[in-house]
């Protein structure tokens, strides 16, 4: 016998066991127990969803000669058989991109003059109705409206905004949802368990995360990997038959990005294409990995991911600001663009990498959308920088003595505005950390942004302990805290030292489904982001 793919062997034949549809089939047995079939459904939603299966199911309903009109149709009398095979021949599947004329339409006008055979309705599926032309839409809107009797028309599309208004407006129309991972799992599970069939949870993960929401492209898949002839299936066989690249490669480069190694993100970025990856599935992988990575920041239940990612996720979430986040993602998503008209996208997947390397040396964006909206001037600056100035030449004098004057003049303008202190405070630490900042700022832009976040924990004997609220800024700050105690200690005239510690993450409520006006309140640079982008969060 022929090899039946897994797509056809487990194709529902109940309501029970259609998938994830639960607001669509409990109207539809409410509509056979209470008899208030209409004449005409439109069936619309992604592939793979059931559309045309539930369309069967609800044909078999209606037409079983055992039990019907029922919400359990035996699927073992003439009429079920028959529709389940497709050969009934009063329930006849139309294929819309076929058949999209008025003549197609004409012809099935004449066939409804024919009373049903050997049922009790005749019932006319069309699949990718929405390929039918405007004439035959408009040939098709007398008959919807009033069908000879025992006739019902079941529409199904992937397209519904391409049905004219009239044809929507006299179908009964159920929205199909995608199939969430976990139950794309379960089903998996179960035919692993029916066809014994050994394989890892995360491979199974994988496989349902790859397929969208699709339980038909989840089947097809599970035949791919099926056919890679092992015993046992490990999540590295579907990684590699797939092409997908593993979350341990995303958490490496962001990882490398906090320690401003630009030689290990791009090995990781040769790595990856050398194995055959398609650069701009990576580039998907990548932002994909970010923003769930900015969720589990914000706090976002997110269903979409493994527990094992999860960990890594929020290890990656407390490493970084939303800001730094957003840019990241900013510059992937243009070098998705950049690569399609590029005749060398290595090249520029490279240079984005680069660039995105030197995250740590950027201004932030924050600062500098402040002082554009207000107008102010960013804090100034003490100690003046250093350039060459043109200094009337005097006899007998060299270059070092020009130096040293100008340098003179500089330092005594940079006393006179110094605070005259003999212990440090923190009133005096809160009301000069601008002016500190900014001098920091001439050398370690970032650095400086993230001094301006910490906040004092306690000042002991001329000892500073500030906090910092995230693992990138701590790890900065830590690195450049022999600068920025020779600062704190030429600028109050004391001998200072700046020690930093790490915040500990407070436990907060998770938020579930947010709506934009939660994520406002938790973080107003993202809601931004979202309307200016139409994003979606799932």
């Amino acid at each position: 016998m022929a090899y039946l793919i897994l797509a056809r062997k487990y194709r529902p034949q109940t309501f029970d066991e259609v998938y994830a549809q639960d607001h669509i089939t409990n109207i539809l047995k409410n509509t056979i127990e209470m008899d208030r079939i209409a004449q005409s459904y439109l069936f619309t939603g992604p592939r793979g969803v059931g559309k045309t299966s539930l369309a069967r199911i609800f044909a078999k309903s209606l037409n079983c000669l055992t039990e019907g009109p029922t919400i359990t149709p035996c699927n073992k009398c003439q009429n079920c058989m028959d529709i389940t095979q497709g050969v009934s021949s009063d329930v006849i599947e139309i294929d819309g991109a076929s058949n999209t004329g008025v003549e197609d339409i004409r012809d099935l006008q004449k066939e409804l003059m024919y009373s049903p055979s050997n049922s009790r309705n005749k019932i006319y599926i069309i699949d990718e109705v929405h390929m039918l032309s405007k004439n035959a839409f408009n040939a098709l809107l007398k008959t919807l409206e009033e069908p000879p009797k025992n006739v019902i028309f079941i529409f199904a599309t992937t397209e519904p905004h391409k049905v004219i208004p009239t044809i929507i407006s006299r179908c009964q129309r159920f929205d199909f949802k995608r199939i969430p991972i976990p139950a794309i799992i379960e089903s998996l599970n179960t035919i692993c368990k029916k066809d014994s069939i050994s394989i890892d949870p995360e491979a199974l993960f994988a496989i349902a995360k790859k397929a969208d929401g699709s339980m038909r492209d989840a089947f097809s898949l599970m035949d791919q990997v099926l056919a890679y002839g092992k015993d046992y299936i490990a999540l590295v066989d579907v990684l590699s038959i797939f092409g997908i690249v593993h979350s341990d490669v995303f958490y490496n480069i962001l990882l490398a990005v906090t320690n401003k190694d630009a030689t290990e993100i791009i090995k990781q970025l040769h790595d990856i294409l050398e194995k055959g990856n398609d650069i701009q599935e990576f580039l998907n992988g990548m932002l994909d990995y970010i923003r769930n990575v900015l969720l589990i920041k914000l706090l976002v239940e997110i269903e979409s991911i493994s527990d094992s990612d999860r960990k890594q996720m929020t290890v990656t979430a407390d490493n970084f600001e939303e800001s730094d986040l957003l840019y990241i993602m900013t510059i992937l998503s243009k070098t998705k663009m950049d690569i399609k008209t590029s005749n060398n996208p290595i090249l520029i997947a490279e240079m984005a990498f680069i660039k995105i390397s030197h995250l740590t040396e950027l201004q932030a964006l924050e600062t500098l959308i402040e002082s554009i909206n207000t107008g102010k001037q960013p804090a100034k600056i003490i100690e003046l920088p250093i350039k060459k100035q043109i200094i009337p030449e005097k006899k007998n004098s060299t270059r070092h003595e020009k130096t040293e004057e100008v340098k003179s003049e500089i330092q005594k303008e940079a006393d006179e505005k110094k605070p005259k202190i003999d212990k440090l405070t923190v009133a005096a630490v809160e009301e000069n950390l601008e002016n500190i900042a900014a001098i920091l700022s001439k050398q370690k832009a970032i650095v400086a942004n993230y001094l301006l976040k910490c906040k004092i924990d306690n000042i002991v004997n001329n000892s500073l302990h500030l906090i910092a609220n995230n693992t990138l800024a701590y790890n900065m700050l830590k690195a450049e805290n022999a600068k920025i105690t020779e600062i704190f200690s030429k600028y109050f005239n004391l001998q200072i030292k700046v020690d930093f510690t790490l915040k500990e993450v407070e436990n907060k409520n998770v938020i579930t489904n947010p709506s934009l006006d939660d994520i406002k309140k938790e973080s107003p640079v993202i809601a931004e982001f979202i309307e200016d982008t139409d994003s979606i969060i799932n």
